[in-house]
């Protein structure tokens, strides 16, 4: 292990013998395509506005995903170059090193998007996007070579996994009555915190267990559509970004720091993705419903 280490933090230190302002400013932009809070914008807009069953599938895999990342975090405990000597780093992230979220994240979030939309400039941005993040998370100091490669082969196996078995489970749920539909939404979360209950596996788990267990619910009493015209979907999104930064924001504010209150808190803002701001939108007509007679 300390061998490896090595290696890395001599490849990291190659990287950074090509600083310039130019460089610094530009992965340090890129970088924010692998944030939470880039996710946090995107996903709600593709789910509220663009394609409802895409952005209900793409936070799926995402989700679990950022899950799985952190769990393998904690379990290899490994450092991050800027620990060491010598080494850049303007944001020195704080936690453990492997498997790089970043680099995960990117290759499932637009690994995804490439395999449903199938174009050539999807999958163009399915491979340049997180291969310049993961570059990126070395020239920042914040991974190793070893740890970027880890996370886009995991995000690699964790697309290909879900495009294979996704169409067989949507399936079986739906045959599945509502109240099973959310019993699951609910237990597999909770499962999944109880396996390993630390604050950031508590955002993941509570973002699965608000969004899925809720999901049914909208499908059966709410059933949104997310076209509409331009203007009510910048309102639309406009006020569910609000509502939804005062979740995670003032929520924060008024709680203790500790895991289950995270799972509470992310577990509200999945519910109001899912099906608090459709309900809004389609009460205040800034997107049809079949519910009260429009047409799809």
């Amino acid at each position: 292990m300390n061998d490896l280490i090595t290696w890395g933090l001599g490849v990291v230190q190659w990287i950074q013998t090509f600083r310039n302002p130019l460089f610094d400013a530009f992965f340090q932009t890129i970088n924010f395509l692998g944030e939470e809070e880039f996710y946090i914008l995107f996903l709600p807009l593709l789910f509220w506005c663009l394609h409802k069953t895409l952005g209900m599938r793409l936070g799926a895999v995402l989700v679990f995903s950022t899950y799985l990342n952190q769990s393998l975090k904690d379990l290899f405990a490994a450092p991050r170059p800027h620990e060491f000597p010598n080494v850049w780093s303007p944001f020195k992230t704080g936690g453990y090193g492997i498997p790089s979220g970043h680099s995960q994240g990117t290759a499932t979030f637009w690994g995804y998007l490439a395999t449903q939309l199938k174009t050539r400039a999807w999958w163009t941005l399915a491979i340049v996007i997180p291969f310049l993040v993961g570059v990126g998370r070395m020239y920042l100091g914040d991974h190793f070579p070893q740890d970027v490669l880890a996370g886009w082969t995991l995000g690699i196996v964790i697309v290909a996994a879900y495009a294979l078995y996704q169409p067989r489970v949507g399936a079986w749920l739906s045959t599945q009555s509502l109240s099973r539909q959310v019993a699951l939404g609910v237990v597999i979360p909770l499962a999944l915190f109880a396996l390993h209950a630390t604050n950031d596996t508590a955002k993941s788990a509570g973002v699965l267990l608000g969004f899925y267990a809720c999901l049914p619910l909208e499908a059966k009493f709410v059933r949104f559509d997310a076209r509409a015209a331009w203007v009510k979907q910048i309102v639309k999104f406009a006020l569910g970004l609000a509502v939804l930064l005062a979740l995670r924001l003032g929520v924060k504010a008024l709680l203790p720091e500790h895991a289950l209150y995270d799972l509470l808190r992310y577990a509200l803002i999945g519910a109001w993705v899912s099906v608090g701001a459709p309900w809004v939108f389609v009460k205040t007509r800034l997107c049809p419903s079949p519910l009260r007679g429009e047409v799809r």
